[in-house]
């Protein structure tokens, strides 16, 4: 789960304060108890296929935890729609939280495995390729991030499948 500490330390400037309450100094930096800064992609909504704007990829009801799942949702405000992403070899990452990475389950992978969350780690569950025929592939294992049986509607997980030449449920686009 994502820390407190976590938003505070990156959010938050923080402040010294006496017992009295009397503002003592600035803090300007404070390490966090994490690996280091990672650089990170451009931040994207991605949506099922070209013509489906409104549609995002989702962590399901906000909650940036290993194993919640990934789902197809309304776009809307949600900070859960927002994913750091890049053409080529990249982990996809939850921007609000980039602890927390887009995971595939342990290999053997197979259709119709529901994809997640899980804390990034440097695991094959959690390299993704995004390919220039806008598909998020596992690197190397030819399965692709899949809209399941094609629909579109509210809480449909996401899975994935074996990568196929004009699938158009394979299909991802990003926009800003």
């Amino acid at each position: 789960m994502l820390k407190l500490s976590k938003i505070i330390n990156v959010v938050l400037p923080l402040f010294v304060l006496f017992e009295t309450g009397a503002l003592a100094s600035k803090v300007s930096q404070i390490p966090l108890d994490s690996a280091p800064p990672v650089p990170l992609a451009p931040v994207y909504r991605i949506h099922p296929g070209y013509t489906n704007p409104s549609k995002c990829v989702d962590v399901k009801g906000a909650i940036f935890e290993d194993g919640t799942p990934v789902q197809v949702y309304d776009c809307n405000a949600s900070v859960a729609q927002i994913w750091y992403l890049k053409r080529g070899s990249t982990k996809v990452r939850v921007a609000v939280a980039p602890n927390f990475c887009l995971d595939a389950g342990n290999p053997p992978f197979r259709d119709g495995r529901k994809v997640k969350i899980w804390e990034c780690v440097d695991v094959a569950a959690q390299q993704w390729y995004y390919t220039d025929d806008d598909r998020i592939a596992i690197n190397g294992h030819g399965f692709c991030l899949d809209l399941t049986d094609g629909k579109l509607s509210n809480e449909n997980p996401i899975q994935i499948w074996t990568c196929t030449n004009n699938n158009a449920n394979q299909v991802w686009s990003a926009t800003l």
